[in-house]
């Protein structure tokens, strides 16, 4: 997979993130408050995230792109990969035949677009959009080495076969995140 050599950009003002060291109250409350922002949200619950190993016609699609994106978040537990699985089980059929299988789709999330979404700190859902079966939102990501990445996840309800009603990923486009 070739990277673009300029992503799509989206400003969004975030949280004041305190500089690295600083020993104010602030400083120290800081990254938690905002982490606790990127983590909450109306949304099913850790565990309930957890239990679901695919498709469901009763999940929103913002549901489907949080349970993506929080398996990524953990994912080698209880095993290496094991995220990246869940998240190639929510793929839609035309997502899989581009990507898979499934080993090429682990060596693709592990590439440096899609890397930062592997073990990251948190996430900021937006923008949701919904028209009909199609349905976009923006991930803003916190990466393990504390860089902000934007995501813009694509998806569609199902229609027919096993995952009929079904919202699935079609696709997963990085941007560039502007903290303000």
């Amino acid at each position: 997979m070739k990277v673009a050599e300029s992503l799509p950009r989206r400003r969004y003002d975030l949280l004041d993130w305190p500089a690295k060291g600083s020993s104010t109250v602030r400083g120290f409350v800081g990254p938690f408050v905002l982490l606790s922002v990127l983590v909450a949200g109306p949304s099913l619950t850790v565990a309930q995230e957890s239990n679901i190993a695919g498709p469901d016609p009763s999940l929103t699609p913002e549901q489907v792109a949080r349970i993506q994106v929080e398996a990524l978040g953990r994912n080698d537990e209880p095993y290496p990969d094991k995220g990246i699985e869940i998240t190639w089980n929510f793929a839609s059929l035309g997502n899989k035949k581009v990507t898979g299988p499934l080993r090429r789709f682990k060596r693709m999330v592990h590439d440096p677009v899609y890397e930062p979404m592997v073990n990251h700190r948190g996430a900021q859902y937006e923008n949701v959009r919904i028209e009909g079966d199609k349905a976009k939102l923006d991930v803003i990501l916190l990466s393990k080495e504390g860089r902000f990445v934007g995501y813009q996840f694509t998806l569609s309800r199902q229609k027919g076969g096993p995952c009929d009603g079904c919202w699935m990923t079609d696709a997963v486009a990085r941007f560039h995140v502007t903290v303000h």
